[in-house]
């Protein structure tokens, strides 16, 4: 009797009414499996017994194997770390599955496996709680295939540019502070390429990266879309609620696009997150605390907003913490053929072509053509020379840019100055002889007959790439 007690068994049980409670409570708990230390079945209720397709006098005795091949229980024995709450499947049957070891003297001696049939879920609670479980996978799962597709460091980042290169600096500065980013300049200019870069450069990289477009929403739904709502918040509100998008970027970064857009209401809302650092949901009286860095962008001039009374002064000031403007394409002409090189590797390997460059004369258009559409232009104008283009370069009759003239096949000059032809042709014989030369300077100087210093002065003059 003493020993029943050291189990919490009172001492006015009589072992064989004990031994009856305890076979009551097995049957009770439904579908129950135990197994010995060695694996073998030493008790199985008669629900486990027909749901796993077996008779209880097949299954006493066995090895867990001989009936399950594929049961984790032997694992469980091994390394006596329970698993709770699995979703296995057998003979077109899905269970939830808890398995636990049985310790004695800090020894595991069996294990014990609890599973339920899912349609014997008879609970309407649980039924509700289970719904919202899924919902809510439903919601991070989409959220992911925001996260997966939103990539982009220093190296995708293609620039020669001394106003790039000086970015791509202050980006390696702010990267591991929490600090506010605003991000602007003209659509097409990678504002959320460089999101993406400040997000993949700090220590939140292996956190959740949100965007979302605050233009693309509706005023009115934009905050339970951020703020996420409670059940019954609203007419039309699903079962359970939903987590909103600050609470899907916890612990990693929200990027906020053409924030211009946002009312003055929601611009006030928006302002006591990023003071607080915590967020209502919709319908809520619960306060959520968040980690998250928020990252604004725009096209617009928010300044010239503000003064104008179309954008709050005080959300302006405290989003504008790190200002990054991103310069249109035509004042950084040196990035344009680089972007167009790397642009010519993606098509090659998208639509399956093998071009090789540009003619001088196509390199030229490019490089005066002002690219109202920035990068986004000259991609979608690469792309379409692609399908026009039936050899193996690309010249100035497959860009087809507005506006601009294109000199005859037979005349280099046309309307570009001798100038401009020449440092082209100079720029372009240096940067292929480094290839050839696998950015050996000296081999370089020697094979173009010019001395190395003239090398060097020309290589920082172009922005050349000498990798």
């Amino acid at each position: 009797m003493p020993e029943l007690q050291r189990f919490g068994i009172s001492k006015d049980v009589a072992p064989e009414r004990m031994r009856e409670l305890i076979q009551m409570a097995l049957v009770s708990l439904g579908e129950i499996l135990i197994l010995d230390r060695t694996g073998r079945m030493v008790y199985i209720s008669e629900a486990y017994a027909r749901n796993m397709g077996v008779s209880i006098e097949e299954a006493l005795g066995r090895h867990i194997t001989e009936i399950i091949p594929d049961s984790r229980l032997p694992q469980v024995l091994k390394t006596g770390k329970a698993t709770m709450g699995d979703m296995y499947y057998r003979n077109g049957n899905a269970f939830w599955v808890n398995r636990m070891p049985i310790w004695e003297h800090g020894e595991v001696v069996g294990v014990v496996a609890q599973s339920i049939l899912t349609s014997d879920l008879e609970s309407e609670n649980l039924k509700r709680k289970l719904a919202g479980v899924v919902r809510e996978l439903n919601y991070y799962k989409d959220k992911y295939k925001q996260i997966s597709t939103a990539r982009g460091d220093l190296d995708t980042i293609i620039s020669r540019s001394p106003v790039m290169e000086d970015l791509k600096d202050t980006l390696r500065m702010i990267s591991g502070t929490r600090s506010t980013v605003l991000i602007t300049g003209e659509s097409g200019t990678g504002k959320e390429l460089f999101a993406c870069a400040i997000h993949n450069l700090s220590e939140r990289r292996d956190k959740p990266f949100v965007r979302l477009n605050c233009a693309a929403i509706p005023d009115t739904l934009l905050e339970s879309e951020l703020f996420g709502y409670e059940e019954g918040a609203f007419t039309g509100a699903v079962r359970g609620g939903k987590i909103g998008d600050f609470e899907a970027a916890n612990g990693g970064s929200i990027f906020l696009d053409e924030v211009d857009s946002l009312s003055s209401n929601m611009q006030a809302k928006l302002l006591r997150v990023i003071q607080e650092r915590e967020i209502k949901k919709v319908g809520s009286t619960k306060t959520i605390p968040i980690d998250v860095r928020f990252i604004f962008a725009t096209n617009k001039d928010l300044y010239q907003m503000m003064k104008e009374g179309k954008f709050r002064e005080d959300f302006y000031y405290r989003i504008n913490v790190i200002h990054l403007r991103l310069p249109p394409l035509r004042e950084r002409p040196e990035d344009i053929i680089p972007l167009t090189e790397s642009f010519l590797q993606k098509f090659n390997q998208e639509l399956d072509r093998q071009i090789t460059g540009l003619t001088p004369a196509a390199a030229l258009v490019l490089e005066q053509y002002q690219w109202p559409g920035n990068i986004r232009e000259l991609e979608n104008c690469i792309e379409r020379a692609f399908n026009y283009t039936t050899g193996s370069v690309i010249d100035t009759e497959h860009l087809n840019l507005p506006g601009t003239t294109v000199p005859p096949a037979e005349d280099a000059i046309g309307d570009y100055t001798l100038k401009q032809i020449r440092d082209h042709a100079e720029k372009t014989a240096i940067q292929r002889m480094l290839e050839l030369c696998g950015g050996n300077k000296k081999e370089t100087a020697e094979r173009l007959g010019i001395d190395r210093s003239i090398l060097y002065d020309k290589i920082k003059r172009y922005h050349l790439n000498c990798d």
